[in-house]
């Protein structure tokens, strides 16, 4: 059978509305835009095909996600003090979890009418400011309330995108995970610090790529190896040591040499680690029971383009962050859908376009935090909805006679079969997920119109403030009262604590405490990760 991702009959090339690259739009492409056109009364209100090449979509929709930028505030509905991704300067109605998911407030009621003289986003716009939104997103969590999309997880701080998690700190798109700090695209493993996209493993301290290793420091794509230290590439191998074979005590001896209680020699082994990784030979993408798959961090696929970081996908293509999905295409962050084309956020959908947050709900476009709706179109908070329009209820009839005028005017406009643009969000470019995956500096985010945001830091109240390069070095010389400190960051300056569980951890594990903040720990996990 001749490849659906390898292989074109038809290429249509274009240039980037957007970066001015050129990129194309296949036949696969088409096909699949066709299939996730709304239907209304027989006709098909064909989605056209992008603007953007697939990158530049990708860091549109990201600008609607911020996954870990939290803040203190309060909620508009009780008053009482909340913790929120929406600083308390957004013009934006925001509820605690509680308040959002009672039935005190009806999304209906901030209904309106379609006004067909002004632009869809500009309407959208001022809807979705006005129709209150959850803080975060928490479901079945014990004191963990300082994390966003956090599910079935106890004891966690400062994490996002999370699922069945006990005491973990400092962690992104991660499941499964036990007493772990500064991970990411980590599983089912205990014990791990600055690690990422590492499996099924225990007691490891700069594990990238690896499955099923044990007590074990900086080691890149290793498998089954335990006590490794400095190695890539290893098999089911013990004790060697920048890649070399040693006898047990040798290996205590030279890995004791470093010091790894102490700053400097945590940055001395990663510092010889990188420089060793730079000419070793190893490789670069991975891929576990995948046929015909392009892009890397896949797991039991077939027929995808461009995917990255997901499992269980059919025909799907640019996305990222998908799991169990079928005809995706520019999505993120998606699980147990099909037929779904720009969205961010979404779950368990089908024939959903241009949408975020929208979850258990089918045929919805233009969709805000929608919850087992069918048939809306520009609505936002809706739940178990139906024939929808801006939040106002119409019959099928109504729906489908509207409908029409509505993706006519968004044509007329070039509005229509294109994601909300970065105005409509609520969120400033460094809080959101698009400045994690798409780095600018202020003035570069500022001269593509996006929004920045100066006080990101919700600055601690504290007895005693220390540059982070004068924090004491060694774990031994931490005194208990720093948990009463602020540290600066030693390369950005911005301000940080540390906390309780954290500090134990540290302990626990024989390590340093970070001199730099959260976020820039994240920027180096990820910066290890193939671009």
């Amino acid at each position: 059978m001749e490849s659906q991702v390898l292989a074109y009959t038809h290429a249509m090339k274009q240039a980037c509305k957007n970066c001015g690259s050129e990129f194309e739009v296949t036949d696969i492409d088409r096909e699949l835009l066709d299939k996730v056109s709304p239907i209304i009364n027989g006709t098909v209100y064909t989605i056209p095909s992008p603007k953007f090449c697939s990158l530049c979509r990708m860091q549109r929709r990201l600008v609607f996600r911020n996954q870990q930028t939290l803040y203190r505030r309060k909620c508009d509905s009780s008053g009482k003090p909340i913790i929120s991704i929406y600083s308390p300067d957004k013009d934006q109605v925001v509820y605690s979890p509680d308040e959002w998911w009672s039935d005190t407030w009806d999304a209906m009621s901030y209904g309106r009418e379609v006004d067909t003289d002004r632009p869809f986003f500009e309407q959208f716009r001022e809807l979705m400011r006005s129709v209150p939104h959850i803080g975060v997103l928490l479901s079945n969590v014990q004191n963990s309330e300082f994390t966003n999309q956090s599910y079935n997880t106890r004891d966690c701080y400062l994490s996002s995108a999370i699922k069945d998690c006990d005491s973990v700190i400092y962690t992104q798109n991660s499941n499964g995970l036990t007493d772990c700090t500064d991970v990411s695209y980590c599983f089912k493993s205990e014990l791990l610090y600055e690690c990422v996209d590492t499996y099924d493993s225990y007691g490891c301290l700069g594990a990238y790529h690896c499955i099923n290793c044990s007590d074990s420091m900086f080691l890149f794509d290793c498998v089954g190896c335990r006590n490794c230290f400095g190695c890539s590439g290893l098999r089911q191998q013990e004790y060697n040591f920048f890649n070399q074979p040693c006898n047990k005590d040798e290996y205590k001896q030279k890995v004791q040499s470093y010091e790894l209680c102490t700053s400097e020699g945590v940055e001395k082994a990663r510092n010889e680690f990188c420089s060793f990784l730079e000419k070793a030979e190893h490789q670069q993408t991975f891929m576990l029971q995948c046929e015909n798959v392009t892009g890397n961090n896949i797991r039991n696929s077939r027929n995808c383009l461009e995917c990255y970081d997901s499992l269980d996908l059919e025909d799907c293509r640019y996305s990222t962050w998908i799991f169990g999905c079928k005809d995706a295409m520019d999505c993120y962050g998606m699980g147990d859908s099909q037929v779904i084309y720009d969205c961010v956020g979404v779950e368990e959908v089908n024939k959903v376009a241009f949408s975020f947050g929208t979850s258990s709900s089918n045929d919805c476009y233009y969709t805000d935090l929608c919850f087992n709706c069918s048939h809306c179109f520009g609505c936002v908070g809706l739940r178990n909805k139906k024939y929808c329009i801006f939040n106002t209820q119409y019959s099928e009839e109504e729906y489908n006679q509207l409908m029409p005028q509505l993706i006519q005017k968004m044509e007329q406009e070039g509005d229509w079969g294109e994601f909300f643009p970065p105005q409509v969000s609520v969120f400033a470019y460094n809080e959101t997920k698009a400045h994690e995956v798409f780095p600018l500096t202020k003035d570069q985010a500022l001269q593509q119109n996006y929004i920045w945001k100066d006080d990101v830091d919700d600055v601690p109240k504290v007895d005693k403030v220390v540059p982070g390069d004068r924090l004491p070095g060694n774990i031994d010389d931490i005194p208990d009262d720093i948990l009463q400190w602020a540290i600066h960051c030693q390369e950005t300056g911005r301000p940080y604590r540390i906390t309780k569980g954290e500090l134990a951890f540290y302990r626990q594990r024989r390590l340093p405490v970070p001199r730099v903040h959260p976020d820039v720990r994240l920027r180096k996990r990820i910066d290890m990760r193939n671009k």
